[in-house]
């Protein structure tokens, strides 16, 4: 009877020992792992975010969502979601200072912000994803929670939602009626001219026709006359062919008389030349006959004068004083 306490102990201790071998093995070191706990204050509706959904930064996995409560305040009606992450440190490699026992005070002043991001479009779920926005405010809820906050900013999809609620999508509406209406009334215009206008090309491609028609037998006419004057012109060429053969011989022989002629003139030229050189013995006896002329000219002229004053002296002759 007093062995059988030592087996029941041997069985509890064998036991606590498995325990603790598969919770090292199958639950690793995150037993003991230190993790960073923080709130965030969701805008809106979280439909679509579950206890689970992954927390990254900029697709980077970093913790999981652990709790998602309702805050509501019956005075007030207001109501708030805080959803409570956790962030895994180890999976950060940190260049300086690391923030110590989950302060995120630093991160939030140098713009950490939290947004909401669609994970699939087929199952609708989100996750919740960090990325720094300083462009934009910081907006703390605060309340009773000890967790350091993270501000939140509204979703791509709320914010796509709103920019659709500030459409004025009654007057789009109202505008796209009236130009339906517009091109309604268009088209029943249009529906009514079909018509006319279908009879007025028909009778304008008539009278195209008829005109094309008498231009064809008017570029007959012409094509005949054309070759009719081309004829005749040829016959013309034909002609001045024959009669510039006949004359040929006559304009040949009248060319080389007109030579002769020329040379003849030619030759009269140069011997006129030599006559009146200036050192010729022609141009000299001219000179000197000219000479003779002029003094037997100033003879006549003093004679004349002479019979003149005395017309004796034609009996008597000249006297001398």
């Amino acid at each position: 009877m007093a062995a059988r306490p030592a087996i029941v102990g041997g069985f509890v201790l064998g036991a606590l020992a498995l325990a603790a071998t598969a919770v090292i093995l199958f639950g690793g070191s995150r037993l003991f792992a230190t993790t960073s706990r923080a709130v965030i204050f969701f805008e809106g509706s979280v439909a679509g975010l579950d206890v689970g959904a992954p927390v990254t930064f900029r697709g980077v996995r970093l913790g999981a969502v652990t709790r998602i409560a309702l805050n509501f305040d019956p005075e007030t009606r207001t109501a708030h979601i805080p959803v409570v992450i956790e962030v895994d440190p180890d999976r950060v490699t940190w260049q300086g200072s690391r923030p110590v026992g989950g302060d995120y005070s630093r991160l939030v002043a140098a713009g950490l912000r939290a947004q909401l991001a669609l994970q699939s479009f087929v199952t609708g779920q989100f996750r919740v994803d960090l990325d720094f926005r300083p462009d934009t405010p910081i907006r703390i809820v605060g309340g009773e929670t000890d967790l350091p906050e993270i501000p939140a900013i509204p979703s791509e999809l709320d914010q796509l939602r709103s920019k659709l609620t500030e459409l004025p999508l009654r007057d789009l509406v109202d505008s796209a009626q009236r130009a339906l209406n517009s091109v309604d009334r268009l088209t029943t215009h249009l529906d009514a001219q079909v018509g006319t206008v279908a009879d007025a090309v028909g009778l304008a491609a008539g009278a195209a026709t008829k005109t094309l028609t008498t231009a064809d037998d008017s570029l007959v006419q012409v094509r005949e006359a054309a070759k009719t004057s081309l004829r005749n012109v040829d016959m013309l060429i034909g002609d001045a062919r024959r009669q510039l053969d006949g004359r040929g011989g006559e304009l040949s022989r009248l060319l080389t008389d007109l030579d002769r002629s020329l040379r003849a003139v030619d030759t009269l030229l140069a011997s006129a030349n030599t006559l009146i050189a200036p050192r010729s013995s022609f141009r000299g006896d001219l000179e000197a006959a000219i000479r003779d002329v002029s003094a037997a000219a100033s003879s006549l002229r003093n004679f004349a004068r002479t019979v003149e004053r005395d017309p004796s002296a034609l009996l008597s002759g000249r006297t001398s004083r």
